[in-house]
């Protein structure tokens, strides 16, 4: 279609990457030999890992459009955020995206975000967390992988609704404000976007055009603010 523009994008994170993928291991239907104590189990990280069988590190496609769609409220057009007209356009080609990084082994465990070893990039990341429904706390085992790591995604979406631009504000908010992953509210995932290339041609349209209002609402101004900090 002549307003459809497919773009590969390829992201690198700036911020330590967390993985809790809640799938039905970590509640199997039958019953296996247990691991650990109720609220400390060093084997849970296996359970909601995401790594393919050569090892290799992976994130569902349905992450990167959730990614861009909790992204896109920090985006506006207008008084309206980008959200909506994202969410009704977006598509992610991919179903499984790779990262650049392994799960070794052995594989240790670490309890910081940076381990001070710089030669360790994947790692098992334990930390306390609170139960809400028991107001106690838990010990949580999560694969992690440091900062440096890289995926690379292709989008599809309809220039009319959401212009060229806005996609790429999109993409800025969404690795700057938001994050892939699990621990986001902790600053885990963020990235930045260090490719941005379309595939194939696409002419401007009157919606593109229209950036200059986009340009004037105040986005801008307020992503330096957060850069700033």
């Amino acid at each position: 279609m002549a307003n459809t523009i497919r773009a590969k994008v390829t992201i690198k994170g700036t911020r330590t990457m967390l993985q809790h993928r809640f799938g039905p291991e970590a509640i199997p239907l039958e019953k296996g030999e247990r691991t650990g104590v109720a609220g400390n189990d060093p084997e849970e990280w296996k359970k909601t890992r995401m790594v393919a069988d050569d090892g290799r590190l992976f994130v569902p496609g349905t992450y990167i459009f959730s990614c861009l769609k909790s992204g896109a409220i920090h985006t506006k057009r207008g008084r309206a955020s980008m959200q909506a007209p994202l969410v009704s356009t977006l598509q992610v080609e991919e179903d499984v995206i790779y990262l650049n990084r392994k799960q070794p082994d052995p594989i240790t465990q670490q309890f910081i975000l940076s381990p001070p070893n710089d030669e360790i990039f994947t790692f098992v990341y334990v930390a306390t967390v609170r139960n809400p429904a028991t107001k106690g706390r838990n010990v949580r085992y999560r694969l992690a992988t440091r900062a440096g790591w890289k995926i690379t995604f292709t989008l599809n979406w309809d220039k009319t609704i959401v212009a060229r631009d806005q996609m790429k504000a999109i993409l800025r908010d969404s690795g700057m404000l938001g994050g892939l992953g699990d621990g986001i509210k902790i600053g885990c995932g963020r990235f930045e976007v260090i490719k941005y290339e379309e595939l194939g041609d696409a002419t401007e349209t009157p919606a593109e055009r229209d950036m200059d209002a986009h340009e004037g609402n105040g986005v801008a101004k307020r992503r330096g603010k957060v850069l700033a900090v």
